[in-house]
């Protein structure tokens, strides 16, 4: 008999040791609409890559992280590029908020703008992660533009494209500006947009400042979205927004 209550009272531990395990492995909902400290700090992070002020909350519904940027410089010198600005700032508070698994799967940003209108550009975390897995492809570019690896450079755009053009004939494209602006020598990014381009196929685009020795210029590239690779996945670059 007590080799028999033993036995269940070792059962009975351990259940209920399997049970505290199990409860402990789950993810601890969010308490209202706070926010942890590395997603605090994104948004303040957000709101200084725009040269403003930011705020953060997360909708009632939880679903959504409403990202608030005012007094923003960007904003009031080219009103034109909101959006464009606008996905910097949601690209910069995804890729600083933390490694762990958001509750939200949009951050959707209200730029508030100087003539009290205001203006609310969703984005999916599946969008953001999009962009920060394609960001190298274009770094290598701005980086290959700053090298002059234009060979290099002709071998990351899709077949079509380079059935159609040469390295010599990228080269002379990609240096046009060079005796007015100068030589490129750094970059900076600054947005991004999804759409089909003429052709139908899904892509990216990508935007941002080219650096030079004596005036910046803008840069755009064109990615393949059924490309997962640097590789033969450049539909476009161009030198304007």
């Amino acid at each position: 008999m007590k080799n028999m209550m033993l036995l269940i009272f070792i059962a009975a531990l351990f259940g209920c040791q399997q049970n505290s395990s199990t409860t402990s492995s789950k993810s601890t909902p969010r308490a209202g609409n706070s926010l942890t400290t590395a997603e605090q700090e994104a948004v303040l992070l957000a709101g200084t890559a725009l040269s403003g002020q930011a705020s953060g909350v997360l909708a009632p519904d939880g679903k959504t992280l409403e990202l608030s940027i005012s007094h923003s410089a960007f904003f009031h010198n080219e009103p034109d590029l909101v959006k464009l600005h606008a996905s910097r700032a949601a690209w910069f508070f995804y890729k600083n908020r933390g490694s762990d698994n958001p509750p939200y799967d949009m951050v959707s940003v209200k730029a508030q703008l100087e003539d009290s209108t205001e203006s609310v550009i969703p984005f999916t975390i599946q969008q953001l992660e999009e962009v920060q897995a394609r960001y190298p492809t274009f770094e290598e570019v701005a980086n290959k533009l700053i090298t002059g690896d234009y060979q290099g450079l002709f071998g990351m755009f899709e077949p079509s494209v380079m059935s159609e053009s040469s390295v010599s004939s990228l080269q002379n494209y990609c240096t046009s500006l060079d005796a007015d602006l100068g030589k490129p020598k750094g970059f900076e990014f600054r947005g991004f947009s999804f759409e089909k381009n003429s052709g139908g196929q899904d892509v990216l685009n990508m935007a941002g400042l080219l650096k030079r020795t004596q005036h910046d210029s803008p840069l755009s590239i064109s990615i393949d979205l059924a490309k997962k690779g640097m590789k033969e996945s450049l539909y476009t670059i161009k030198f304007d927004y």
